[in-house]
């Protein structure tokens, strides 16, 4: 039995699809690689980076960000999507300029795992992890 190659995707809901392709591509310049609307009529838009892992966002046009339904209020569970950068204060400085995002976790840096990182939000409240890898510590071979 083998293990898993690679992370494909992470899905996630969305409340606005002009807002969320303008972070995620305009922003973090991630690329728009294919997407559909599924016979329920759900849109989805799938982006990536280097690496291939993708991100698929699910977008059902006739519900709002007030809306009752748990996937439209950021209920689903997941706690935040991680992404390697190579200057994580320029990137965050960027974003911030660029997005206007809430920083939820101001830039860090952890000598022992290797990292220097931040947390931002997206538009719907979806935390991002912003990585950057010093090349020592735990996590240098990442």
């Amino acid at each position: 039995m083998t293990g898993v190659n690679k992370i494909v995707h992470t899905c996630v809901w969305i409340s606005n699809i002009e807002l969320t392709k303008k972070f995620y591509i305009e922003g973090l310049g991630l690329h728009h690689t294919w997407g559909f609307t599924g016979g329920d009529g759900v849109m989805n838009f799938y982006i990536s980076g280097e690496g291939g892992a993708e991100i698929q966002f699910k977008y059902r046009p006739e519900e709002t960000s007030n809306s009752t339904n748990p996937q439209s209020r950021n209920e689903s569970g997941m706690d935040h999507l991680a992404m390697s950068v190579d200057d994580v204060e320029e990137i965050v400085q960027d974003m911030v300029e660029k997005t206007k995002c809430k920083i939820v976790v101001d830039i860090f840096q952890n000598d022992e795992t290797g990292v220097k990182a931040a947390f931002i939000e997206d538009p719907d409240g979806h935390v991002i992890e912003l990585i950057q890898y010093l090349g020592h510590g735990k996590n240098s071979k990442v």
